[in-house]
């Protein structure tokens, strides 16, 4: 494989998932507290992000961290896939509380 530049990969991955979520570059850096021109920066591949303000991104745009780092062309990592198994983890989770949710309410 030829060498990769993780930080170009991560910010076009970004862009991708921000454009899917519907939202401006002036949306997102809103929603992470940084300036519009720092995320554009890490769009181009500037800069990386440091853990917290990835936190927030995948937060924000409801993916798993894994996406971030997806290169395309490769075929373990299919959006499509990706996107059931987080569906069915996101199921999982919120039955999982509403259960946990009942329990405790009966204590």
């Amino acid at each position: 494989m030829d060498e990769l530049n993780i930080r170009k990969i991560f910010g076009e991955n970004v862009k991708y998932y921000r454009k899917k979520a519907g939202l401006s570059q002036e949306q997102l850096a809103e929603k992470l507290d940084v300036s519009p021109n720092h995320l554009s920066v890490i769009e181009t591949g500037g800069k990386f992000v440091t853990y917290k303000l990835l936190e927030k991104m995948i937060s924000i745009l409801d993916i798993m961290p894994a996406a971030l780092f997806y290169v395309p062309g490769t075929a373990s990592n299919d959006d499509t896939i990706q996107n059931k198994i987080n569906s069915i983890i996101k199921t999982e989770l919120d039955s999982a509380y509403k259960e946990i949710s009942n329990k405790i309410s009966k204590l």
